[in-house]
């Protein structure tokens, strides 16, 4: 990977210039593979993301040998993030392994709590170089059987950064994260308030349950991270029964995988074009 900003900086750019800098989460090889072949083909610069499901999956150590392997492969800035980091410990792991940026979401606690516990997580990952988000506002999650949200209130959100130091902003606005089908009904007044009264760039969850359009104006107002996880997903397991489904089945999964990746890739790239983030890097 060519030499370049620190997350922080290239966020900040695009909250400034009205563009988003993607967050695509990684859940296999291949997956990491086009992820990074998309934002070379694209020159933009990329997140990768990291699940506590994915980090189960794959292993720290198996993580840790994929990270110099992706930045050795991207032409771009490449940055790896925390995804909804369930723990201090698991933080401290991360940054150990040359995470870039973590989110602490202690979001469900009351709010006092999450201050102290997000606090903390800043304290640790600014000493070692490591941008830290955190969320105000509870959300659901369909992927994990979480129910309930309680919408972000605009009011909450100056004292929380301040208070906590955090880098960028996450927030309840109706979005529906691990919504594998039809699009969520986001609350757009809630981002146009949130964005506007935010000291720090704010991050948009669950995008792939969101509109287009929706997403255009989110930008527009001052959005500048956004998180696709379940449209990547979707790629994926469509492209792979595909490739089963055909009268020859492949023998070689290598094969069933290669289309895999190139789904993967499309399914990025059209994140991407959609977030103005093409030519940035």
């Amino acid at each position: 990977m060519l030499k370049s900003e620190k997350i922080v900086e290239v966020i900040g750019r695009a909250r400034r210039e009205k563009w988003a800098l993607g967050e695509f989460n990684l859940s296999n090889l291949e997956v990491l593979q086009a992820i990074v072949a998309a934002a070379n083909e694209l020159r933009s610069p990329v997140i990768v993301g990291v699940s506590m499901g994915t980090l189960r999956y794959l292993g720290l150590n198996y993580l840790h040998g994929l990270i110099p392997a992706a930045r050795a492969e991207a032409r771009v800035p490449l940055f790896f993030h925390l995804d909804h980091g369930a723990d201090f410990e698991t933080i401290q792991r991360v940054i150990e392994i040359g995470f870039d940026s973590v989110m602490l979401d202690t979001s469900r606690l009351p709010l006092e709590e999450n201050v102290r516990e997000v606090r903390r997580a800043v304290e640790f990952a600014h000493a070692h170089g490591a941008a830290v988000e955190a969320q105000v506002g509870e959300a659901g999650d369909e992927e994990k059987g979480i129910e309930g949200e309680e919408f972000t209130r605009p009011e909450d959100v100056p004292a929380f950064v301040q208070r906590t130091g955090i880098d960028f902003l996450a927030f309840s606005f109706g979005s529906k994260p691990g919504r594998l089908e039809g699009e969520s009904a986001p609350d757009l007044e809630v981002v146009r308030s949130v964005a506007a009264i935010s000291p720090v760039p704010c991050v948009l969850h669950g995008a792939s349950s969101i509109p287009d359009d929706f997403i255009r104006q989110a930008i527009a107002l001052g959005a500048a991270k956004i998180n696709i996880d379940a449209h990547l997903r979707k790629a994926f397991t469509r492209t792979l029964k595909e490739t089963y489904s055909q009268a020859q089945v492949p023998t070689d999964p290598r094969v069933a995988m290669r289309a895999v990746r190139e789904a993967v890739q499309a399914a990025v790239m059209e994140k991407m074009r959609l977030f103005g983030s093409s030519k940035k890097g």
